[in-house]
């Protein structure tokens, strides 16, 4: 018997075959999510560590960066690490291979970091291990602009004071800051006079780079507050660069 005939021999049978069929469609539908985004995994898990005291990136790097890519470097089915080190920042970014269970990794990610979570600097705060979806795209985009200041007036302010400020709200997970310019101090070296005074072009940026230190030597507890010490030898101005003393006798 052909689908046709079938038909018209029985239409109750056909009628309630198609009601039924547009009853779970109309179920279905009503019960489908609506999403903004797929929930597509990016595949990434990143370990977000901040320290306070301002350390500079050359001891994040080694106090921080290193010790946790070395830890976190044997997991399973990791296709790539990247480390990023910033003054008184570390971010490590672990890309893993398409199609597995990223909660699994994540959880693995942790075991590991567990094992050299207590050589972490004292100033380190609690890391945030965080697994980046499609989903985990930011809510708050701003712009910061201004007819009087400079853009970078405008980089130190968000940096030291809106950045800091919006990170102590409850809920928000970490806020990056984007665009302006840093305040950089560019030095051009002049060939006869280090051919003249036989300094090699190593020595003065070794020089500047050892007059422009900011290092924790320890701590002071007296009671219930603890302070901390610092060589605060960074170069701050113009004037302080021209007396910095290359070459002595």
């Amino acid at each position: 018997m052909s689908l046709s005939s079938f038909a018209v021999g029985r239409p109750v049978s056909t009628l309630m075959i198609f009601v039924s069929l547009c009853l779970f469609g109309i179920i279905g539908l009503t019960r489908l999510p609506v999403e903004l985004y797929p929930d597509v995994s990016f595949g990434q898990v990143s370990i977000i560590v901040y320290i306070r005291g301002g350390i500079p990136p050359t001891e994040v790097e080694t106090q921080v960066s290193i010790p946790v890519e070395e830890a976190v470097s044997t997991v399973s089915h990791l296709k790539s690490l990247m480390s990023i080190s910033k003054e008184g920042e570390a971010t490590i970014v672990l890309s893993f291979e398409q199609g597995i269970d990223m909660q699994l990794a994540a959880m693995e990610v942790r075991e590991k970091f567990a094992k050299v979570k207590n050589k972490m600097p004292k100033e380190s705060e609690k890391p945030i291990i965080a697994q980046f979806s499609q989903t985990d795209v930011p809510i708050v985009i701003l712009a910061v602009t201004s007819p009087k200041r400079t853009q970078e007036d405008l980089r130190i302010l968000v940096d030291e004071k809106i950045k800091e400020r919006i990170k102590r709200i409850k809920g928000v997970a970490n806020v990056d800051v984007g665009g302006g310019r840093e305040r950089k101090i560019i030095i051009e070296a002049d060939k006869n006079a280090l051919f003249r005074y036989q300094v090699s072009l190593n020595q003065l940026i070794a020089v500047l780079d050892g007059n422009n230190l900011n290092l924790l030597l320890g701590e002071l507890r007296q009671e219930k507050t603890k302070f901390l010490i610092r060589a605060v030898g960074q170069l701050e101005n113009l004037d302080a660069i021209k007396n910095t003393i290359v070459l002595s006798d």
